[in-house]
């Protein structure tokens, strides 16, 4: 845990108190500061009913020295949370985990954003680090909150989101990695601008800038950051080598920072297709920039294996591969899986995100059945059907892995995927819990 000393007899408010918001109180209480903690549902916590607070009351928040915010807090749209609008007004800072992490800490961060691949790519990044001999952690928006990681390393490797990045203030990053921008968020952020601007957010004062170039927002944010004459900046590609940048050329990555266009490695046996070659690309640029020798990162990426619920294999049960993809939470992460596959039951649905699954009908042909859960299940089972889709309403996940068992093994070859294309929160706690049970409803068919 990062114990936040810098705020020692400090009275800090902290609104929101989920996993992140948690790590903040631990790390404010064992740096000695005096906690004012609220969360909009009350804290049921008996051990944190002490630092319980009101901070609707004006006359709170006007006392306090900051208010630390969780990553789920509004600061904008669609309208800011009611304890921020109080803050604004009496002037009291408001800042995120990052900055707090930033005020204790001068070690090195690794900060990688992006619509999809983040998690992939930070996960990465560390296996190669932690292989060649550097002390670095891994957290942020993957795994661990940042607070809850412990003091000590040379590297921190943080996934950051949207959310985080809005909340932040301090920035000036050692390494900066934005991969990619499809539309995500967008309510949260008042549309697509909003959530562009968070993103590139990432590069405020970055040494060392990283930007994929394979959608035209980031080749906008890539020639912005030119033309300002920042230092330091590698463009990468999954598709192509880009000038003075890294990318692929047939299945081989390309180092061409200089005009050399040096051979890296091959392609990785499991980190194929478009998305993972770009996340290849970030994550070699940002391991050269902190010291990895290029040996050590051919050989230290052959020995890293695909991130759980990320198109990971669960079983082969009667012939049938089972393909667990809960993390495709939008229909951008949902076409890596379906370019990849054919003969598809596509098991999908929860709470939808914006632009829903329109942008998947080039693939509809591959799939021989769709099986619909959650709140997004009857408007999509009705486009579906419209595209001569085969499918039914299952409602839940466990009944879509029966159904989908039934149907498919008397159909080979094929596959069972759960790509959900949604957000998980109608039936599930997280993307990782519906992965999991995913793979307790697989099994459960041996």
């Amino acid at each position: 845990m990062i114990v936040l000393n810098c705020l020692k007899n400090k009275c800090i408010g902290v609104l929101g108190f989920g996993q992140t918001g948690r790590a903040i109180v631990d790390s404010l209480i064992s740096g000695g500061a005096k906690v004012f903690l609220h969360d909009d549902i009350g804290i049921k916590n008996a051990d944190y009913m002490q630092y319980s607070a009101n901070l609707s009351d004006e006359n709170i928040v006007r006392s306090l020295d900051a208010i630390a915010i969780s990553p789920g807090i509004h600061l904008f749209w669609p309208t800011p949370h009611a304890t921020v609008s109080i803050a604004r007004k009496y002037g009291i800072e408001l800042i995120g985990d990052l900055d707090l992490f930033q005020r204790q800490n001068t070690e090195k961060i690794i900060a990688i954003t992006g619509t999809n691949g983040k998690s992939t790519t930070t996960a990465l990044i560390e296996h190669i680090l932690k292989n060649s001999g550097k002390n670095s952690t891994i957290g942020g928006n993957f795994g661990s909150p940042i607070l809850s990681l412990d003091n000590g390393h040379d590297f921190y490797v943080l996934e950051l989101s949207s959310y985080q990045l809005e909340h932040a203030n301090i920035l000036g990053l050692d390494t900066s990695i934005l991969l990619n921008i499809t539309p995500d968020h967008l309510t949260r952020h008042g549309g697509m601008e909003g959530y562009i601007s968070a993103k590139q957010k990432i590069f405020v004062n970055s040494k060392n800038s990283i930007i994929g170039v394979d959608d035209d927002h980031c080749i906008k944010i890539y020639h912005f950051l030119k033309d300002i004459t920042q230092e330091n900046i590698i463009p990468i590609s999954g598709k192509l080598v880009p000038d003075n940048g890294i990318g692929w050329k047939n299945d081989y990555l390309i180092d061409n920072r200089f005009g050399t266009n040096e051979i890296v490695c091959e392609k990785h046996p499991n980190l194929d297709g478009n998305h993972n070659r770009q996340n290849i690309a970030a994550s070699y640029a940002a391991c050269i920039l902190n010291g990895v020798q290029k040996s050590d990162f051919k050989k230290h990426l052959l020995s890293f294996s695909c991130l759980e619920h990320r198109q990971e294999f669960v079983a082969n049960i009667d012939g049938i591969p089972y393909i667990n993809d809960s993390k495709a939470t939008n229909a951008d992460s949902v076409e890596q899986a379906l370019i990849r596959f054919d003969n598809i039951f596509w098991i999908l649905g929860g709470r939808p995100k914006e632009g829903g699954i329109f942008s998947l009908q080039k693939y509809f042909h591959k799939i021989k059945h769709a099986f619909l859960i959650g709140e997004a299940a009857e408007d999509w089972y009705t486009l579906l059907k419209s595209h001569n889709v085969k499918a039914e309403i299952t409602e839940t996940l466990e009944n879509a892995v029966n159904h989908a068992h039934a149907k498919a093994k008397n159909e080979k070859p094929n596959v069972v995927l759960l790509s959900p294309a949604c957000a998980s929160f109608d039936q599930f706690k997280s993307f990782e819990e519906r992965g999991e049970k995913f793979k307790e409803f697989v099994r459960k068919l041996r």
